[in-house]
């Protein structure tokens, strides 16, 4: 006759193999506590254009990333020179983002999807962008002659920059941009600008303790100096 095995040790059985059993039938759906580390491995392209090949430094370039297929979803970081300049969110697979370059130089510029839990993080083709100086403004010819030692009224804005070729003798000058008592916006090119009357400094281009309204002397970007008349030993060409 067969024996019989204590209900105690059938039960005891049971429950050493309940884990094994629960662990394997709820395998495909189980997630690690701390999240995904990685992101997905379908297969995807990232292709970066841009709105301009060559700007004016200050200017923009709108740069757009598409992402293949559309139904990519996440973030598109944009690079210049392997450095981050910006962020957009895809949106039926393109993200566009404007950037703004301040400097005289080539930029090299790419694009770099973050991917998704379904789509791996890929890096687009570069583009370069050409950043040219912006052109400054010469000062009128008949100011860049001697006629030029009359005393004349000129007004200099602080948006351009403006090139003397010889000593000039100037009654007020207006829009001079100032920025720790140097003149950004006059190119002396080692010469001086005499003013009788007051100079008077562009609002916000204030960089010094020098009040706005002012008789001083100042350095001029290019050399050369921004003085009232009679100022002598400057040592101007």
């Amino acid at each position: 006759m067969k024996a019989m095995r204590p209900a105690a040790a059938i039960a005891s059985t049971l429950l050493l193999s309940l884990p094994a059993i629960l662990l394997a039938g709820c395998g495909d759906f189980w997630e690690n506590p701390n999240g995904s580390t990685s992101s997905g491995t379908t297969t995807d392209t990232v292709t970066l254009t841009q709105s301009a090949t060559t700007i004016t430094a200050g200017g923009t370039d709108i740069l757009t990333a598409t992402v293949a297929p559309t139904t990519a979803t996440g973030t598109v970081e944009f690079l210049s020179g392997g450095a981050s300049i910006g962020t957009a969110t895809l949106s039926s697979g393109s993200a566009s983002y404007t950037a703004t370059f301040s400097s005289a130089g080539t930029e090299t510029l790419t694009a770099n999807y973050e991917g998704n839990s379904t789509y791996e993080s890929m890096t687009s083709n570069s583009v370069s962008l050409s950043v040219t100086a912006a052109a400054g403004t010469s000062v009128p010819e008949y100011l860049s002659s001697a006629i030029a030692e009359r005393e004349t009224n000129l007004v200099l804005d602080p948006v351009n920059t403006w090139n003397f070729t010889t000593d000039l003798h100037l009654h007020n000058v207006a829009g001079v941009a100032l920025s720790n008592g140097t003149v950004e916006n006059i190119d002396g090119g080692g010469h001086c600008v005499y003013y009788s009357g007051k100079a008077y400094i562009a609002k916000g281009a204030q960089g010094s303790s020098t009040p706005a309204e002012s008789t001083a002397i100042y350095e001029l970007s290019g050399g050369g100096y921004l003085a009232p008349e009679g100022t002598a030993d400057l040592g101007c060409d």
